[in-house]
């Protein structure tokens, strides 16, 4: 590490629900801590919300609703500005593309109000990496990448793959941190993905062939923090998506488990398609710790083989270990890559 970077006040702000931002920051501040950088954690994204003009947020709420929730929030904003200025950077984590909309935040007054700080954006993938939503932010006239000095993402491929080169770095997730691990496992056992609109039939099936096999499962609903799932996610040997996933922090979460990812098509797991130039939304390789099926009857004699050959101590292990081979960088971080982002630091902020 470059001498002094890690003297540097790190302030990461995100969302407080319990989504894939904040665990997505909850790991980059271990990361972060544990080479040294003084981290601290606000759970504020909506105070660039709150930046926003009327006139940007019209269409979903009325002019005396919008300026008074703004002057509820005048007081705990102007303490928070006033912390925000300590640091010497200043990470957002949140979801892409929601935080380009100009609909949703104003990072860039934003930016101003706290003095020009130095503004890196932290999620699981690079903009310039999903060429169809930039272009669709090019004819609705929302943000583009530059609205931040750096990016710092979990995966190096989402629509496209790429190699990271400034204004970015791949420094994957350091899940590693969080103690998810293989164990033994109680019983064979299925997680169904939270229900995706329009995708209902499909969840409908998955759970129809866990009935027939008799696999016990629980379909995800509601709201659970992170731990509540992630007692649920160690307990799993197999768990099922709905929906096609530009990353899926469940899907990391759950092979650091040792479960298998059973999907009906491997376009839905973009960031883990092995492949050196994957089609734009189309399919591609994946490691042996994904399962995908085509139809009920695949799904159902597939689900049926891996059960008379399950071992409920050795499987989770080949499991994970299948994962580590080859994406380790999403449970252990990329140090390399991050040592290229000190060298940013060094560059843009330790010389000021």
């Amino acid at each position: 590490m470059v001498k002094g970077v890690e003297k540097l006040k790190v302030a990461i702000v995100t969302k407080p629900t319990f989504a894939s931002p904040r665990v997505l920051s909850d790991c980059l501040a271990a990361f972060l801590q544990e080479r040294g950088f003084h981290v601290s954690t606000y759970y504020d994204i909506d105070f660039f919300k709150r930046l926003l003009g009327y006139a940007s947020v019209k269409q979903r709420y009325s002019r005396l609703a919008w300026y008074g929730y703004r002057l509820l929030n005048f007081f705990r904003d102007r303490k928070l500005v006033r912390q925000l200025k300590t640091y010497d950077l200043l990470i957002i984590a949140e979801t892409s593309p929601k935080c380009y909309l100009t609909d949703e935040y104003d990072f860039v007054k934003g930016k101003r109000v706290l003095g020009n700080i130095p503004m890196v954006y932290h999620g699981v993938y690079y903009l310039g990496n999903a060429p169809t939503i930039e272009e669709m932010f090019k004819k609705e006239g929302h943000n583009n990448a530059s609205i931040f000095d750096w990016h710092l993402v979990v995966s190096s491929v989402t629509e496209i793959r790429s190699n990271p080169t400034p204004p970015w770095n791949q420094i994957g997730m350091y899940l590693r941190h969080t103690g998810l691990k293989p164990a033994r496992k109680a019983r064979t056992f299925a997680v169904v993905d939270f229900e995706r609109e329009g995708r209902e039939h499909i969840r409908n099936e998955q759970i129809q062939v866990l009935t027939n096999l008799g696999i016990p499962f629980v379909a995800l609903s509601g709201t659970m923090s992170i731990a509540e799932i992630r007692e649920i996610y160690r307990q799993a040997t197999y768990y099922f998506i709905q929906f096609p996933e530009s990353f899926g922090v469940p899907i990391a979460e759950c092979l650091s488990c040792g479960a298998y990812i059973f999907m009906p098509d491997s376009s839905w797991a973009m960031a883990w398609r092995l492949d050196e130039n994957p089609e734009i939304h189309g399919p591609g390789t994946l490691a042996d710790c994904f399962v995908v099926y085509e139809g009920v009857e695949d799904l159902q004699s597939r689900l049926a083989q891996i059960e008379v050959a399950y071992d409920l101590t050795e499987t989770p292990r080949e499991v994970f270990s299948i994962f580590l081979a080859n994406y380790r960088s999403y449970y252990e971080g990329n140090q390399q890559e991050f040592e290229k982002f000190t060298t940013y630091l060094e560059s843009n902020i330790l010389t000021k």
